[in-house]
C-alpha cells in the first residue's frame, strides 16, 4: 500500500512523462507541416512537360497553357489519339485557352473568361471545342453540355513537330491565328478581336488622364490602317484635353498617311516646338526623321 505522499509522487512523476511526451508529438507535427510544403511544391520530371504561350492583340490578352507530348516514334492521328474521340490536346490536364475580353472564332462570340480546350481529331475535318469547365485531368470528365462553342475546320500538312507545340501567327491589330503543331499536322484558328469596342471601354474607365487613351486609340488607327476619320476624331480630342508633343505627331503622321503631307510637316514642326517647350530635354529626333521622310516624297 502507497502512502499519500509516494501517491502525489508517482502522479507527478506519470504527469512530467505525459507532458514530455505531448511537447514530442507537437515537435513531430511542426517538422511535418514545415516540411510537406517543400515536398508539395518539389518539381517532378514529366515525360510531357507543361508549357504556356501567350499574346496581346490590341487590348486582349490571349493565354493558352498545356503538356507537350512527343511523338517518340509512334503513329499518331488514329493510333495513339484516336479518330472521332474527344482529345485534350494535349498531355496530362485538359488544354486550357483564356481570354481577358470578349473574342469571336468562327464566327462564335465567346465571352472573356477561361475555357478547356478539346479537339475531336478526324481523318479530313476536325472539330474544335471550348468547354467552360476549365479545370479537368484530360477529357475523361468531359460534358458537352458545357460547351460554349464548337465548331469544324480541316488540319493543313506541315512539318514534322517533334512535340506538340502552341504558337500565335499572323499577328493584327485585331485579330491573331493560335495555330496546334504536332507531327505533320497543324491547326491555325483564328480569334478575332473587338479592339474598337476595348478601346471606347478604356477611354471611358480612362478619367484621370484621358487624352492619352484617346491619343492611343488614333495611334492604334494610323498602326492598322483602318478607321481614319475615327482616328484623327480621337487625336482631335486628345489635343483638345492636352495640347503636347504626342498627340500633336499622332496627328501629323495621319495627315501624312492621307496625302497632307505640308500640313503634316507643319504640324510636326508645331510638335516639336511644344515638346521643347514643355521639357528642355526633349528630343526631337523621331520627329525630325519624319519631317525629312515627308519632305522627300
Amino acid at each position: 500500500m502507497y502512502s499519500f505522499p509516494n501517491i502525489i509522487e508517482r502522479k507527478f512523476v506519470m504527469s512530467t512523462h505525459a507532458k514530455n511526451f505531448f511537447c514530442a508529438t507537437l515537435m513531430a507535427v511542426a517538422v511535418s507541416l514545415a516540411v510537406s510544403p517543400a515536398h508539395a511544391q518539389q518539381k517532378m520530371y514529366q515525360i510531357s512537360p507543361a508549357a504556356s504561350v501567350s499574346q496581346t492583340v490590341g487590348l486582349t490578352d490571349i493565354a493558352v497553357t498545356y503538356h507537350r507530348p512527343g511523338v517518340r516514334g509512334r503513329e499518331i492521328w488514329g493510333k495513339l489519339v484516336p479518330y472521332d474521340k474527344v482529345w485534350r490536346a494535349g498531355a496530362n490536364e485538359a488544354t486550357t485557352v483564356s481570354f481577358s475580353d470578349d473574342v469571336t472564332i468562327a464566327g462564335k462570340q465567346v465571352k472573356a473568361g477561361m475555357y478547356a480546350f478539346f479537339v475531336i481529331p478526324g481523318q479530313r475535318e476536325w472539330t474544335v471545342i471550348l468547354n467552360s469547365q476549365a479545370k479537368q485531368w484530360g477529357a475523361y470528365s468531359y460534358d458537352s453540355t458545357k460547351d460554349v462553342a464548337k465548331f469544324s475546320m480541316k488540319p493543313e500538312a506541315a512539318p514534322n513537330e517533334e512535340r506538340l507545340s502552341y504558337s500565335f501567327t499572323d499577328l493584327m491589330g485585331s485579330s491573331v491565328k493560335l495555330v496546334l503543331r504536332w507531327e505533320k499536322i497543324s491547326l491555325p484558328i483564328t480569334i478575332d478581336v473587338n479592339t474598337d469596342a476595348n478601346f471606347e471601354k478604356a477611354i471611358k474607365a480612362a478619367l484621370a488622364q484621358p487624352w492619352q487613351q484617346y491619343n492611343n486609340y488614333a495611334q492604334y488607327c494610323l498602326s492598322s490602317k483602318t478607321s481614319w476619320d475615327k482616328g484623327m476624331e480621337a487625336v482631335d480630342k486628345s489635343i483638345a484635353i492636352n495640347e503636347n508633343a504626342s498627340n500633336l505627331r499622332t496627328k501629323a503622321e495621319l495627315l501624312a498617311q492621307a496625302g497632307k503631307r505640308e500640313d503634316a510637316i507643319e504640324l510636326a514642326k508645331k510638335a516639336i516646338a511644344v515638346g521643347k517647350s514643355a521639357n528642355p530635354g526633349f528630343n526631337p529626333s523621331e520627329i525630325q526623321d519624319l519631317i525629312s521622310e515627308w519632305k522627300k516624297k
